[in-house]
């Protein structure tokens, strides 16, 4: 096996047994059976080696394995759910899981951004909601911040996302995006004021990082004092929160307030849909 990153094996299995901790939250209150609350409210079937990328239990089959796992799990839960320490439940669920995690804590070179294969960096983007630009983001810049060291780069892939949509899709007028960042104001200049004048809190808690992205850091470690905030008040330390505004707006405000962003685009030689 490849040298294992001990940021990474901090991070998930710390954010593992909060995701254990929050799956019992769920069925103790009643929100979930056993199956909803693993498969759809926490992260941890994508932090396997079973995840390929594209198919989730909770939407799809995912096979036997996973079913087998779970089966496992559910032992630990009827053994540890009512106690009122959940310690035995989170560490016996972890030791069931970590023989599928453990592979994919392997170090990585840190700020290698393939540019073919990443070309907006921390962004990606889809249409999946059809008259709407969708986004989401990924910090590729570990250990440094997208919103500290990188917001100038940040910022500039923004700009080359959002231009290459006008070329690809010039009938997509809106960008959106639901995030836990979108609580955060270094997040927001990013936007314009209307990014957060018609602001939707997210209704439902999924396995995607738009609510659990909180409980990693900018070193991808977990992020322990969110954590211990989850814990005590029972609620996400930062809303996520659904925002969206016009993409031309967008773009304004973006060269306006970053000259720096639009200097680094001229110096790539970016031109819009190349």
């Amino acid at each position: 096996m490849a040298e294992l990153d001990p940021i990474r094996i901090s991070y998930v299995q710390g954010f593992s047994k909060l995701s254990l901790w929050y799956a019992r939250k769920r069925i103790l209150e009643g929100m979930s059976d056993f199956e909803d609350a693993i498969n759809v409210r926490v992260n941890l079937y994508r932090n396997t080696t079973l995840y390929d990328g594209k198919i989730h239990p909770s939407t799809e089959d995912v096979g036997n394995e996973w079913g087998e796992i779970l089966g496992r799990l559910k032992t630990v839960f009827d053994k540890h759910i009512e106690e009122d320490d959940s310690t035995l439940l989170e560490e016996e669920g972890l030791a069931v899981l970590w023989p599928y995690m453990e592979s994919r804590c392997q170090k990585r070179d840190r700020l290698d951004i393939d540019f073919h294969k990443q070309p907006y960096e921390s962004w990606t983007c889809d249409y999946k909601k059809g008259d709407r630009l969708s986004i989401h983001i990924a910090n590729v810049y570990k250990p440094e911040s997208p919103l500290v060291e990188k917001k100038d780069w940040f910022a500039a892939a923004l700009i080359r996302m959002l231009k290459d949509s006008q070329v690809r899709r010039p009938e997509i007028k809106m960008v959106q995006c639901g995030t836990w960042l979108n609580s955060m104001p270094p997040f927001q200049s990013l936007f314009p004021e209307a990014w957060m004048e018609d602001a939707i809190a997210g209704r439902e808690v999924r396995y995607m990082m738009g609510h659990w992205g909180q409980f990693e850091n900018r070193r991808g470690d977990f992020h322990a004092p969110n954590g211990a905030r989850f814990r005590k008040t029972g609620e996400f330390p930062y809303t996520s929160l659904v925002c969206y505004c016009d993409i031309e707006d967008v773009l304004n405000h973006l060269e306006t307030e970053f000259p720096e962003a639009v200097a680094h685009n001229e110096a790539m030689g970016y031109v819009p849909g190349a």
